[in-house]
């Protein structure tokens, strides 16, 4: 008997401590220690007023954290957001149709390499352009329509026609530039070959198999309750600002809202072997945003992480909180957000004047700002709208917000860094053609290969570039939040440097 317990004994003490428990003792702890790390950093940037959203983290398919973070108390603002807050998810729709685009061809219903005119016969340059270049922008399609007021009211076939006048910016797959019109026309093809809209297809293809319920068509007549949806938020003459309706330039198609639950299981599906070829050095990821709003996923499947975060407010450090984050799931270290108070330096005026000029910052999609001296400061527009003012710091470094680490470095090119990562920028010759729309540093940017951070950060706190104010009075369209009461939340008054 004595023999049989001191067996027993054994056996326990062996099974208990086998090396797959120890194993997933460590896990555990480990990414316990992450969990904590990221949320402290998460408190810190809320308490600074620089994020308001929910973020879920997961490790080792574990979810880590899974939390709203608001930086007013009063639950009923429309800024106060819950951890099944819908947001808008802006350029990330992209990312559906890049899924889509892989299932329909197993289906058989397009090809990657089909060319653009065996969807749309009579279409200028669809004998060049491949479904493959839309994907990729490399269409040579333009940023964005050309001479049109309000597209939010276009209907589907309206849109193809008017980017049926749009001319080639270059020769199909022979460069790639950031292109909505080439996913709109992508978003048509995806509905037309599914015998629906684009939205029809996502609803039956993802959002029901999968139990997306927080995610729809932000313009669905079937969509009633918009309790749960996110306002934007943005700062204007230091008042905090509620978005109350999409801007005119706007469009329908790809116009989606989720939440982070509902993310996290679209992203899991893309573990799939078949969605390998969506893969850039072993990450997917998608980041969008407009005025009032920001959102990016990621699933890296070398680093064994996900990270999603969803934002109804734009002053957030976009760029660096993608990397931050990135960071603390690889188990590095990161420093702690914390209150910043740069100080501007007195430059010559012959100086400045030397930075005069329109760029194009090619990293960011292309975004076009034009730099001007006036009244001595070097003041920035886009699509002639005054943006804000570049304080220098020293003789080459610049910065548009005294409270954020984000900075313009000038060289040989206009360059944007965030302590040492460059963004390049293309200075354009005076008289060059340049797009009509662009948009705030954050948007649209696509197919960046990490460890790049997906999408810069916004460098005008006070109020996004490129995104009109919206307007009370401005249609929804069927279905979409009219958001009466949208009151703004209280402001914080932010001192000029």
């Amino acid at each position: 008997m004595r023999f049989l317990y001191l067996f027993c004994c054994v056996s326990f003490l062996f099974f208990a401590c086998s090396p797959r428990e120890k194993t997933k003792a460590n896990f555990d702890k480990v990414n316990d220690s992450v969990s904590f790390v990221a949320n402290e950093y998460m408190t810190k940037l809320t308490r600074l007023e620089q994020f308001n959203g929910v973020v879920l983290l997961k490790k080792d398919d574990q979810v880590i954290l899974r939390k709203a973070y608001n930086m007013r108390d009063d639950k009923n603002s429309k800024l106060y957001v819950h951890e099944d807050s819908q947001f808008d998810i802006r350029s990330i729709a992209k990312l559906f149709a890049k899924v889509s685009v892989v299932d329909l061809e197993q289906k058989g219903l397009l090809n990657r390499n089909d060319l653009l005119e065996k969807y749309l016969p009579d279409f200028p340059n669809g004998n060049q352009i491949t479904i493959e270049h839309l994907m990729h922008n490399k269409s040579g399609l333009p940023r964005e329509l050309s001479d049109v007021e309000n597209t939010l009211e276009l209907l589907p076939e309206e849109v193809i026609q008017l980017a049926s006048k749009e001319s080639l910016e270059f020769e199909p797959g022979t460069d790639q530039r950031y292109s909505n019109v080439g996913f709109q026309l992508l978003y048509y093809i995806i509905g037309k070959v599914s015998g629906g809209s684009f939205a029809d297809y996502l609803k039956s293809a993802y959002f029901q198999p999968l139990q997306m319920k927080g995610t729809a068509d932000n313009f669905d007549i079937e969509v009633t309750d918009w309790s749960k949806y996110a306002y934007g938020h943005y700062w204007k003459n230091d008042q905090l600002q509620c978005v109350e309706s999409f801007p005119n330039d706007d469009m329908k198609m790809g116009n989606f809202h989720s939440t982070v639950d509902d993310f996290a299981i679209f992203l899991s599906m893309l573990g799939d072997e078949k969605y390998t070829l969506l893969r850039t050095d072993g990450t997917i990821l998608h980041a969008g945003g407009t005025q009032g709003k920001r959102a990016y996923v990621e699933r890296n499947f070398d680093h064994h992480y996900t990270i999603i975060f969803l934002a109804n407010y734009d002053a957030i450090p976009f760029e660096k909180l993608v990397k931050d984050l990135q960071s603390i799931l690889k188990g590095e270290k990161v420093v702690m957000p914390k209150e910043v108070n740069r100080t501007s330096i007195e430059v010559s005026e012959e100086l400045l004047k030397g930075y005069e000029g329109t760029y194009d910052f090619v990293d960011a999609g292309h975004i076009i700002l034009t730099l001007k001296l006036e009244d001595g400061m070097l003041n920035v527009y886009q699509k002639g709208k005054y943006q804000g003012i570049l304080y220098p710091e020293s003789e080459s470094i610049f910065f548009a917000d005294k409270t954020s680490d984000e900075s313009f470095e000038f060289k040989k090119i206009l360059t944007r860094t965030t302590k040492g990562k460059l963004y390049n920028a293309r200075k354009l010759p005076v008289g060059s053609k340049r797009p009509r729309k662009s948009h705030s540093f954050m948007l649209g940017l696509d197919d960046l290969k990490p460890p790049a951070p997906a999408a810069a950060a916004s460098a005008w706190p006070a109020a996004s570039p490129g995104s009109a104010p919206p307007t009370p009075s401005a249609a929804r369209g069927a279905g979409g939040p009219a958001a009466p009461g949208c009151a703004p939340a209280a402001a914080a008054a932010v001192p000029p440097p």
